[in-house]
Parts: C-alpha cells; structure tokens; sequence
C-alpha cells in the first residue's frame, strides 16, 4: 500500500484539477476506425483532385483549339464573301477559271434505288434513251447564237433534287443579254414535267459577258431518274426561244 502511494505520488506531481470523460465504448471504436480510415480518404480525396484537374486541363484545350477553328472558319467566310463580290464583277481575271473550278465540285450523287432497274426495264419501246443526242422531231434543237451555253451538268441530289448547272456566255459585248433559262423533265417512260427552281428567279439572267447559272428544282418523291434526262430551253427577254437542247440526268 505505501508502494503504491509513493508511485501515485512520483507519477501526479502536478497539483492542479483534473478532469475525467466518459466515452461509451461503440463510440470510441467509430472515432478509431475513423482516424484508422483518414489516410485512405485523403488519398481518394487526392486522386479526385487529380482526376478533376486533368479533365479541367482536357476542356481548356478544347475549348481553344474550338476558338480557334472559329475563328479560321470565321476568316474563310470572309475571304469566300470577298471572292463572291469579285465573281459577281465581270472585269475580274481569272473570273471564268475560278467559275469552271467551283462547278467541278459537284455534291454527291444519290445512290442507286432499288426500284430503279424495274423501272427502267418496264419503260415503252418508244422512250428515249441515256445519251442520245438532240435533233427529235418533237422536241429539234435550236441554237440563234443569242447566247452561247455551254459546260452543261444536271445531277440528281440527296432530298429528292435535282441540279441544274451550265455556263452562259454573251457573244455580243456590244449589249446587254437578258433572258431564263426553263428546263423540262423526261422521265424513262417518256413523261415530261416542268420543272420549277427554287427560287423562281434563279434562271433569270442579265449579264454582259459570262455567267455561271446554277439552279436546283426539288422533284416529285419516288419519281425515278433512270435514264431520266432534261430539255434545256434559253428564252430571249421577248420569251423567243433562242436555245434548246436535250441532257441526261447524271446519277
């Protein structure tokens, strides 16, 4: 008992209050586990961190590289808009070369429907077929020289469409040439339809020496364009037809 005194005594040499907590045992357990667990959490808490940086990082680069692209993209609208207003200028060098350039760059073609061979071969003996030339007795070709046209595509498009492009060149300086351009649709089974430009006055023209007239019509669904061609009419502004020729339907 003095032993234990005297250790009591040794080990409490400061005289000052005490105090004393009771903690029930479930929560002692909880409080060690967490500081057990602490480590592992801030090292989850680390890699989200990182993850989250990272990501951050993947997202400016996007987003300049994105300001970027508009803005060349913003630059070429503008030099595409300037190359517009010179193409519109017949004075220009070089005008009918870039002309001829753009238009080589046709859209792509529609694919091959699957109704198409069974339309072409139910077609009557009578129709005219892919590639034959001009000079029918009902429809002759006829060219005055009012304007020369040339470079002449018509291509069927996605959508049910079908474009129209050709060259139109004045061969009289002296004047003025003015006049529309009207095509007629022939399908296979030798039926004809009209066709209508979007918009209405796309074939009008007015031009001094050379203009590139492209003009799109949007088509009938399932109408078929095997073997399909077009009669190409320039009418003078007194609505005399001063040029009319007949073209396959490319596809």
């Amino acid at each position: 008992m003095r032993y234990q005194e005297r250790l009591c005594i040794i080990l409490m040499r400061d005289n000052g209050p005490r105090r004393s907590f009771r903690v029930r045992r479930g929560r002692f357990f909880l409080l060690v586990a967490f500081f057990a667990c602490l480590p592992l959490i801030c090292a989850l808490l680390g890699w989200q961190t990182w993850q989250l940086r990272r990501e951050n990082a993947t997202l400016r680069e996007n987003v300049l590289r994105f300001e970027s692209d508009y803005q060349t993209a913003q630059a070429t609208a503008e030099r595409l808009e300037n190359l517009e207003e010179l193409l519109r200028e017949d004075a220009v060098q070089g005008r009918e070369l870039v002309l001829r350039k753009l238009a080589s760059a046709e859209q792509a073609a529609l694919p091959p429907a699957a109704g198409d061979a069974a339309a072409a071969a139910s077609a009557p003996e009578g129709a005219t077929p892919m590639g034959e030339g001009p000079g029918h007795e009902e429809f002759p070709a006829i060219d005055t020289g009012y304007v020369k046209v040339g470079n002449v595509q018509a291509r069927a498009l996605r959508g049910g469409k079908l474009r129209i492009a050709l060259d139109l060149r004045n061969t009289d300086h002296q004047k003025l040439a003015s006049g529309t351009v009207q095509a007629v649709l022939v399908t296979a089974d030798g039926r004809k339809r009209q066709l209508a430009f979007d918009p209405d006055d796309v074939g009008d023209f007015r031009i001094s020496r050379f203009k590139r007239a492209v003009m799109v019509a949007r088509l009938p669904e399932h109408l078929s364009l095997v073997n399909a061609q077009i009669i190409l009419e320039v009418k003078s502004q007194d609505q005399n037809v001063t040029y009319r020729n007949i073209f396959a339907v490319e596809r």
